[in-house]
């Protein structure tokens, strides 16, 4: 067990910073935390049997409640309100703002064993509980919170968003009592345990659920799997090997892409990024249940949270499933390219790019995978060498997960170009971070430029167009990082094509 020091600290203050996290655990009933906050209203996705097992008003502290936020920790955070359950007492949870967490009193709510709800491995079989053993394995499992409920989802698609925090993370404040509990056996975790029809999780919890908190890489969220890459120095012997078991992508000195750090006005040392659980293959007007579930590992102290977007519970589509920015393309000697761009995506599948020869039946030339989630930009290539000459018709078209297909843009492209793949020399300029353009002959008019990466996605993109000239210098943006790249320069009527190594 670790031990806790107390050390009391009296100090004359005199600022006007206050948390701007709002903990509320007594205006929402456990029903309502569920069917009014995490699942909205109106959606159509049918609730029942909530229920939530852990700690609530024992001694005026609960493992559950609703949150909001304001100011600066809700621009850190990204929601707006909630539902929170912790390891500890919710109520502990709000900071002043601008405080670095690690300078204050550590967020430690051991509740004792047998109290009213509390569930751990050592309590009598009404204080046990099978999933949070099978997560938290082969260590003991304390303080779990646990919140359940059956839904009957409107198509075959379901997601929620969620951030992780822990006062087990480093708390990088360099003070004498410094915490770091990453990479060791205290390795807090929580799950999202799915199970219903046609769901086969095989990962040993009840009604074989499957555990959808999961990183991209299919990793579990916890300590271990999501830090700032520094190995803990606290917990026995923490060692870097504990992470790269949790999570194959960790990287010694490295923070794992979905941490975010501490959130300004919140107690907790470390938190996520913005993750969403999500399931694609429900079947509509089916029973489903779904357990979320935290627990602290080896002991009670230093408590995590987890924090559920109000709203965000929901099985129904809104609008379409992307939102596309930009569809064009451009002809060569050989075919044609394509380029487009998302500025959201939902649910979706794959795009398919179509052409029509009468103008009226259009026909598959080929399907793109896409990134399936996300609430980004992104951008798409594709090339496709089996052109007609003349004016052509192609249509970019969507599927998503449930196989239904969305024509999303039809364009034109005149197939008169004339290709000078070969008559363009490009050179890159290391002292000027620059690409160096030559052209074999001279020309006139205006060219823009457009850089993919290997993987057809843009890169850097010259919106304006760039007089004509026998040589140009093209200045690279800091973010384009070393690789191999395809370069394009296009005009009205000519396309200018090279690869070109950035180092």
């Amino acid at each position: 067990m670790r031990i806790i020091c107390l050390i009391t600290l009296f100090f004359i203050i005199t600022h006007s910073a206050i948390s701007q996290i709002t903990i509320d655990n007594t205006t929402y009933s456990i029903t309502q935390l569920v069917n009014t906050v995490l699942v909205p209203a109106a959606s159509g996705t049918v609730v029942s049997n909530v229920n939530f097992r852990g700690c609530l008003n024992v001694s005026n502290r609960y493992q559950a409640g609703y949150f909001s936020t304001a100011t600066t920790t809700q621009s850190d955070m990204g929601f707006t309100g909630g539902v929170v359950l912790s390891t500890g007492n919710t109520a502990d949870i709000p900071l002043g703002l601008g405080q670095n967490p690690g300078s204050a009193a550590q967020m430690s709510r051991n509740y004792t064993s047998g109290s009213a709800g509390e569930i751990r491995s050592s309590n009598a079989p009404a204080g046990t509980d099978a999933d949070a053993n099978n997560l938290i394995s082969p260590e003991n499992y304390y303080n779990a919170a646990i919140l359940e409920f059956d839904f009957v989802p409107v198509t075959s698609y379901m997601e929620f968003r969620y951030v992780f925090g822990s006062e087990e993370y480093d708390d990088a404040s360099g003070s004498a009592f410094a915490i770091n509990y990453n990479c060791s056996d205290y390795n807090d975790k929580f799950a999202f345990l799915l199970s219903g029809p046609g769901i086969s999780g095989g990962q040993g919890y009840l009604n074989d659920a499957i555990n959808i908190a999961r990183l991209n890489n299919n990793s579990e969220v916890g300590i271990n799997a999501v830090n700032n890459g520094n190995v803990g120095s606290s917990g026995g012997a923490p060692n870097a090997s504990n992470c790269t078991a949790a999570n194959p992508l960790w990287t010694n000195g490295s923070s794992t892409a979905e941490f975010k750090g501490f959130i300004d006005g919140t107690e907790l040392n470390g938190n996520t990024n913005i993750l969403a659980a999500s399931y694609a293959s429900l079947t509509p007007g089916m029973t489903y249940h779904i357990r979320l579930l935290i627990a602290d590992a080896k002991d009670g102290a230093y408590d995590s949270v987890v924090y559920l977007e109000e709203s965000s519970f929901t099985t129904e589509l809104v609008g379409l499933p992307i939102e596309l920015i930009e569809f064009r393309g451009d002809c060569f000697e050989k075919g044609n390219t394509f380029e487009w761009s998302t500025s959201s995506e939902f649910n979706n599948d794959y795009f398919v790019i179509e052409q029509t020869y009468d103008g009226a039946n259009f026909v598959s030339v080929d399907t793109i995978k896409s990134q399936g989630n996300s609430s980004s930009l992104s951008n798409y290539y594709y090339s496709y060498e089996n052109r007609l000459t003349g004016v052509n018709y192609f249509r970019l078209s969507q599927v998503d997960l449930d196989g239904k297909k969305v024509a999303l843009k039809t364009i034109a492209i005149s197939n008169d170009c004339k290709s000078n793949e070969e008559q363009i020399f490009a050179n890159f300029n290391h002292s000027s971070n620059s690409i160096e353009i030559e052209f074999e002959n001279d020309f006139n008019g205006q060219y823009a430029f457009t850089m993919f990466n290997g993987l057809g996605q843009i890169s850097f993109e010259n919106s304006d167009f760039i007089d004509g000239a026998r040589s140009l210098k093209i200045n690279l943006p800091s973010h384009v990082s070393k690789g191999i790249y395809y370069i394009q320069f296009r005009s009205k009527d000519q396309l200018y094509k090279k690869k070109i190594m950035i180092y």
